[in-house]
């Protein structure tokens, strides 16, 4: 009796401790939640304030480039908050590219010519709306047959992702687990699914530039310089930003004839990561405005709701249209900071 005792009440002990732990990662999981949701809040609310001051979004260089200080906000000192801009205004529109301008950017990557024809083909062959198949492309016919058999979008891509399983991209871009590879890392840094045609100068990329129209490096290297301020080296505090068309034609002279530069930011991706020991909390929003730096919708009042933010038991209105709002973004490239490169109460941007 005591060993059979002893054997349920050890089994019982260990079944308690296994739902304990269940249950507290569901309620640690929900508190850091609350505290990525409420790092989102500050952040859309100072970037609404460099809005309403400036009128519109240029560039972190403005000021904006870390929220949470600029808001004085603490968050504690065991909690880690790290929050990453990225504007998809500054990439190449990916649902927009030709056959030429696709080719043209897989050559530029690194992609051998042949490889380059069959990953365009397949690409625009994803896109369209039709079911006829492209030499080298694919459509539904072909992807049915596959080990999961799957069907052509026939829609713009809505996520990079989604081409780990368009032929051809399942092999350059991705490796063996359906990772995304250095290759997609590149080309990720040049294209968006979100992008509207118009290029902010001040963030994007000498490989953006360089597909995306006839400038030479002469033209490239006076942007670059001019964004790295007086000392030539970026990320500094005296870097500076194009404010007008006028201060970006004084630098490149000529604009050129077959790119639209700006230098404002129509859609921006922020990604906010909260970590408290090993429990690690990701978010991503994507928000759209128009190139006064006023959402589209919410300039005419028409809409309200879709430039509204609901959060916890109240409803926060930004200038912004919410394109994209996910959570537990695992592969946002946020990596955790290893424990001890921390320092305590250290609020990493």
């Amino acid at each position: 009796m005591v060993v059979v005792m002893g054997y349920v009440l050890v089994q019982f002990t260990e079944k308690g401790l296994s739902e304990i732990a269940g249950e507290g990662y569901y309620v640690e999981r929900d508190r850091l939640r609350i505290e990525a949701y409420s790092a989102l809040e500050v952040t859309l609310a100072v970037l609404a304030d460099f809005i309403a001051v400036d009128r519109s979004l240029q560039s972190p260089a403005q000021g904006w480039a870390d929220p949470i200080g600029y808001a004085g906000i603490d968050f504690g000192n065991r909690l880690t908050v790290r929050i990453a801009f990225s504007d998809e205004s500054a990439r190449l529109p990916l649902n927009s590219l030709d056959e030429g301008s696709l080719f043209l950017l897989f050559d530029e990557i690194g992609i051998p010519p042949e490889d380059s024809l069959l990953l365009t083909n397949s690409l625009l062959d994803w896109i369209d709306e039709d079911d006829e198949t492209r030499i080298d492309g694919a459509e539904s016919d072909e992807y049915g047959f596959r080990e999961i058999p799957h069907r052509a979008a026939n829609r713009p891509i809505r996520n990079l992702m989604e081409l780990s399983v368009v032929k051809g991209f399942d092999i350059y871009f991705f490796d063996e687990d359906g990772r995304p590879n250095a290759i997609f890392d590149t080309f990720a840094e040049v294209v968006s699914p979100y992008g509207l045609g118009t290029l902010n100068a001040n963030t994007a990329g000498m490989t953006t530039l360089r597909v995306a129209g006839s400038m030479g490096d002469p033209q490239l290297d006076a942007i670059d310089d001019y964004l790295a301020g007086a000392d030539g080296i970026p990320g500094n505090e005296d870097d500076r930003f194009f404010e007008s068309k006028e201060e970006l034609l004084d630098v490149i002279v000529e604009m050129p004839p077959d790119i639209t530069l700006g230098v404002n930011i129509s859609i921006l991706s922020v990604e906010i990561q909260v970590s408290e020991g090993n429990s690690v909390f990701a978010l991503k929003a994507v928000i759209s405005l128009d190139e006064s730096g006023r959402s589209t919708d919410q300039a005419s009042q028409t809409q309200p709701d879709q430039a509204s933010f609901g959060s916890l038991d109240r409803l926060v209105e930004y200038p912004f249209v919410f394109l994209e709002l996910t959570e537990d973004v695992s592969n946002n490239g946020m990596t955790p900071p290893a424990p001890q490169e921390q320092e305590e109460g250290e609020i990493r941007i």
